[in-house]
């Protein structure tokens, strides 16, 4: 009997490492069908819309929707305790991959007992689920993908700002068409597909060996540049985001890297010799115009920002994904 696949080694590291990432398009549809219990909102003239992220990366997807969305048309707080004011002039919606988190199962509770509409997009299973008030909104998890999801935190926050103001129908309808457009960005994602036609190895290749710093120069970019320096720290892939007025004083204070052929270099008094470049990633960009720099960008005809983001932020989630290039010597 081959037990190499009972014990992880049968399988492809990078396949098994993309099949959450491939879940991304998937994890839209999640939300527009749950919207028939949403569309209570349509209309609502909330005090507050109140988002309460269980991790990093939910954090940074409620964060992302709020700057790109920004000036906002009502207070939306991003925080990990439940504001004392909230009542039922509010909405609070919770988010994130934490099966078991008391303080936040309480907020929930507390939050529908005075009377706040509240939404929980949580785990697939754990006692967060079983906790979760009565009328509460349950956006169901995907039973086999592991770990947050950037689209889906994201699309939550992002629909129940749209149901305030926009018919259901209408959105469920942008729900449908961003998710196609995430499911084509991921088929030319995928590990089977090469560096030349594959702008998500494209991208690993570029970093391999180098210090990274993300930044943009719009608004989009520079919400993008930030959750994707979140996403790739906590999937082992280090780097940092940095404003693009900020970044030249970033660049230029950078520790340079020594000359390759020292002769007078003493590892044992100087140290280390080696330095790791530092390049820059310039998101939502068509020309980076910088040295080291690479621009990423992506076009969604006729969908807007919000499929183009979508898609950008997948690209980034993919990029964690791929092995390494190791080159032979």
């Amino acid at each position: 009997m081959d037990n190499s696949y009972l014990d992880g080694s049968g399988y492809d590291r990078e396949t098994v490492a993309f099949y959450d990432v491939a879940h991304e398009g998937a994890q839209v549809r999640t939300v527009a069908g749950v919207l028939d219990q949403l569309a209570g909102l349509y209309g609502l003239n909330p005090r507050s819309v109140v988002v309460l992220p269980t991790d990093q990366v939910s954090h940074a997807a409620a964060r992302f929707v709020t700057a790109v969305r920004s000036p906002l048309r009502l207070p939306v707080v991003v925080t990990d305790t439940l504001p004392g004011y909230v009542g039922a002039l509010d909405v609070v919606i919770a988010v994130g991959d934490r099966g078991e988190d008391p303080e936040l199962s309480q907020a929930l509770l507390t939050a529908a007992r005075r009377g706040a509409v509240t939404i929980l997009a949580g785990p697939a299973q754990g006692p967060i689920l079983e906790d979760a008030p009565d009328d509460c909104v349950i956006v169901p998890a995907s039973p086999t993908a592991v770990g947050p999801s950037p689209s889906r935190a994201i699309t939550v926050v992002g629909t129940v700002l749209d149901l305030l103001e926009e018919d259901p129908d209408l959105v469920g309808q942008r729900l449908q068409e961003v998710a196609d457009a995430v499911d084509a960005e991921l088929e030319q994602l995928s590990p089977e597909r090469d560096e030349l036609v594959n702008p998500g190895r494209q991208l690993r290749a570029f970093v391999e060996g180098a210090r990274v710093l993300h930044t943009g120069r719009s608004r989009l970019g520079r919400a993008l540049a930030e959750i994707v320096a979140t996403i790739w720290s906590t999937k082992g892939l280090p780097s940092g985001f940095v404003e693009a007025d900020e970044l030249g004083t970033a660049l230029a204070a950078g520790p340079a890297a020594p000359a390759a052929d020292d002769i007078f270099h003493d590892p044992y008094l100087d140290g280390p010799a080696v330095v790791l470049p530092l390049k820059t990633i310039v998101w939502a960009e068509e020309e980076a115009g910088l040295a080291h720099s690479l621009a990423v960008h992506c076009e969604s005809p006729g969908l807007g920002d919000s499929a183009s983001a979508l898609k950008l932020i997948t690209r980034g989630f993919a990029a964690t994904a791929y092995e390494a290039r190791v080159e032979e010597i």
